[in-house]
Parts: C-alpha cells; sequence; structure tokens
C-alpha cells in the first residue's frame, strides 16, 4: 500500500512516529496522525478551529483519566437472578429434600467426574472471572514503563496502533472512492475521520469539530483543485 502514498503522505507517517516518540508514546496512534497532519496543513484545518496545542492539551487529558477496570468476578448466582433463577431456593429444596450439605456433595461427585470435566451442576455455581475491559487506543498509548520509553528512544521503531493502521487502510479506500490512483495527506485525513473508534475522533469531538463538515469541506477543496 506504502508504494501508493504521496510525498505528502509519506511525510504525515514519518512525522506522526516523530511525533509519538516525542510525546513518549509506545505506539503510533491516530492522535500522532492528527498531529502530523496539523503539521502539513494548509489552513483548512485550522480553519476548523483544531490547532497542535489544542489537540496535544486534549490528548494529555484523555491520556491523564484513569484506564478502565477490570470487572470483578462476578458470581453465577447473581447472573442467574438475572433471569429470573433464583439459586438459593434451589439449594433449600435440595436439601429439604435430601439433608443438608446435598447440593455441596452432588457438586463434590460432579467435579471428581471422569477425564477430570466438570459436570452441569458445577458449571451452575462456579465463579467466572470476568473479562478484561476491552483495549482502547487511550490504553495502548498511555505513558509507557521504563522498558517502553527505552523502546521509544531516537532511532528505534515504533509499530502503529490498530485505530493508526485501520486508518491508513481506510485512506486507501478513500483515494479508492475517489478515483485517484495514489494516496496523498488528503485521504488519510480522510481516512482519519472515517476511524470514528479512534482516540483522534474523540479529540476533534471533543474540540467541537464535526467530522461530517471537516470531510465536507476536504472534499470541496479537492473538487476546486481537480
Amino acid at each position: 500500500m506504502f508504494e501508493r502514498f504521496t510525498d505528502s503522505a509519506r511525510t504525515v507517517v514519518v512525522d506522526a512516529q516523530h511525533q509519538a516518540r516525542r510525546l513518549g508514546h509506545r505506539q503510533i496512534g491516530t492522535p500522532h496522525l492528527l498531529l502530523a497532519l496539523l503539521a502539513e496543513d494548509d489552513g483548512l484545518l485550522a480553519g476548523h478551529g483544531v490547532s497542535a496545542e489544542a489537540v496535544e492539551t486534549a490528548l494529555r487529558r484523555a491520556l491523564e483519566q484513569p484506564a478502565p477496570s477490570r470487572p470483578s468476578r462476578v458470581d453465577d448466582a447473581e447472573m442467574l437472578a438475572s433471569l429470573g433463577i433464583d439459586v438459593h431456593r434451589i439449594r433449600e429444596a435440595v436439601e429439604a429434600s435430601f439433608g443438608p450439605g446435598a447440593l455441596d456433595r452432588a457438586l463434590g461427585s460432579d467435579r471428581d467426574a471422569p477425564g477430570g470435566r466438570r459436570g452441569p451442576l458445577s458449571r451452575l455455581t462456579r465463579r467466572r472471572r470476568g473479562r478484561p475491559a476491552a483495549r482502547d487506543e487511550r490504553r495502548t498509548l498511555a505513558s509507557p514503563s521504563g522498558a517502553a520509553r527505552r523502546r521509544a528512544r531516537p532511532g528505534t521503531h515504533l509499530a502503529f496502533s490498530p485505530d493508526a493502521r485501520k486508518t491508513l487502510e481506510l485512506s486507501l479506500r478513500e483515494a479508492l472512492r475517489l478515483g485517484d490512483r495514489s494516496i496523498d495527506s488528503d485521504h488519510v485525513l480522510l481516512g482519519l475521520l472515517r476511524c470514528d473508534d479512534g482516540l483522534a475522533a474523540g479529540l476533534l469531538a471533543g474540540l467541537g469539530v464535526p467530522p461530517g463538515d471537516l470531510r465536507a469541506a476536504v472534499e470541496r477543496r479537492r473538487r476546486r483543485s481537480a
């Protein structure tokens, strides 16, 4: 894909790595692409109230927010209760018929099933560990540990975050959509605006910049220059 990039698009990609390293981040994310686009801006972004200083301030605030915590362990009894199934009443009914501890004895034999596999009773009452929170770009770019800082030294290569890679893929789609044979910085900006789950899109929204308005402005400019 990179062989289709014009000099302006290549400059954005290279400068995005510089921006990430300058800020001490562990990967190249969509905010770094946005900062690199601002360095190449001919007034379109500035005309919509977007400046490098505003983006960096918003980015710093976003990264200072606590990362989403992992969910606590969830008791299956709570999950079943949400479905209208009262496990405690089931236990009381079983023990009324078969004596105290009957359900626990049944669970013990269930766990001792051949092959070490858990049977249905054990699966019903065992506790589950919550799934970790989804990794978002803010977590990926958060201020790195000492090892990650060493990886961010000049001369080292920084990987693109998943959202930054998605942005570059979308820039190719934007070029194809517009019938262009090469990818320039405008296509990168359009790809950035299409990647609405990236951190840069959230920063722009926080600055009061509607992505649709910015997209329309880019396309109007391209039509005038055609």
